[in-house]
């Protein structure tokens, strides 16, 4: 499935070094096994960029009470430049227009940090939790109502 394969090239660039690869490997299985993919896609929580019928780009958000969740946003890094990912977000913004979007990024993880403040989301709290054994830190940015 394209998502599978554009999540795996994003999640490796961006968290080689950062995370341990058994850790990398256990949340790609969890995320994007081709039955979760599935799972989320049939409730709506998939958007998905195509270009030519190739999956270039998906945004995983979830519309909670107070927030929406962006829980994942990747881009096939060869169209990596090619606003994929911010066509993506003005979706999810989309989705709920008065609410502010919410999205966990590990703390050292630049290009993910750096990409969100570009787009305006500013940081908020530090989350400390357990990814399959191995201890995590995030931070949760947060973009206004747009």
């Amino acid at each position: 499935m394209g998502i599978g394969r554009v999540a795996d090239a994003a999640h490796w660039e961006a968290y080689s070094g950062l995370l341990d690869p058994g850790t990398i490997s256990a949340l790609l299985r969890r995320d994007f096994s081709p039955g979760s993919l599935r799972r989320r896609l049939l409730s709506g929580g998939i958007l998905v960029a195509v270009d030519q019928g190739r999956v270039v780009g998906f945004a995983d958000a979830a519309v909670e009470s107070e927030q929406v969740r962006l829980r994942g946003l990747g881009t096939d890094p060869e169209r990596r430049h090619a606003r994929v990912a911010a066509r993506l977000l003005e979706e999810v913004r989309k989705l709920a227009p008065g609410l502010p979007v919410s999205a966990d990024a590990f703390l050292g993880c630049s290009p993910v940090e750096g990409y969100l403040e570009a787009q305006g989301f500013v940081p908020g709290e530090v989350l400390e939790s357990d990814l399959f054994g191995e201890l995590t830190v995030e931070r949760r940015w947060w973009l206004p109502p747009g």
